[in-house]
């Protein structure tokens, strides 16, 4: 059971969660990017670590194992907005 958007995530599955956002801003829900997309410098355990707390947390989904593909859920969007309202750089 996913444990709810009102954790704090970690910075970087706020990166993530922002980036995806903003690479599926013109898609139909539920919008999937390729992992690839996001131009991430990070080692791949990392991310596929990050990935995983996200989609526990309820913020994103995952396809593929290790993931190929994600989308943000409506919790991922108010936390990426509201992270992105934080850090002065939402839209």
């Amino acid at each position: 059971m996913a444990k709810g958007p009102e954790r704090t995530p970690p910075p970087l599955v706020r990166r993530i969660l922002r980036g995806v956002h903003e690479a599926a801003k013109d898609k139909e829900p539920p919008g999937w990017v390729g992992i690839g997309t996001l131009g991430l410098r990070v080692d791949r355990i990392r991310l596929d670590q990050a990935i995983a707390l996200a989609v526990r947390s309820g913020w994103l989904k995952a396809a593929g194992h290790p993931p190929l593909t994600i989308a943000i859920t409506a919790a991922g969007i108010r936390v990426a907005e509201a992270d992105g309202e934080a850090t002065g750089t939402a839209a």
